[in-house]
């Protein structure tokens, strides 16, 4: 997976600072409050997401990110980190396993 633009290290967000957009990005389509998130909560048993709120999620943090999130990495999104590690690995930073 490619992103739309290449990113050098200098503009390339720090992994706290992509949590705390996806937190941002998830606070907003949910309707919470960013700070109460937290990286374990999962999107639809914790936040209470349904399958169009993470389509439209999803689609927001490609628009923020610029980024393109393939079906398969989408399938495999369950909690606020996993959102945060796609993020990552699409702008090419190593992920933690």
């Amino acid at each position: 997976m490619t992103t739309e633009r290449d990113m050098t290290d200098e503009a390339r967000p720090s992994r706290e600072q992509v949590l705390q957009d996806v937190k941002r990005i998830v606070a907003e389509q949910m309707g919470l409050v960013p700070e109460t998130i937290r990286e374990r909560d999962a999107l639809i048993n914790d936040l209470g997401c349904d399958s169009l709120d993470v389509v439209e999620i999803t689609m927001e943090v490609e628009d923020h990110f610029d980024l393109c999130v393939s079906d398969e990495m989408q399938e495999k999104i369950r909690t606020i980190g996993d959102v945060t590690g796609g993020v990552l690995q699409l702008l090419g930073e190593p992920v933690p396993d």
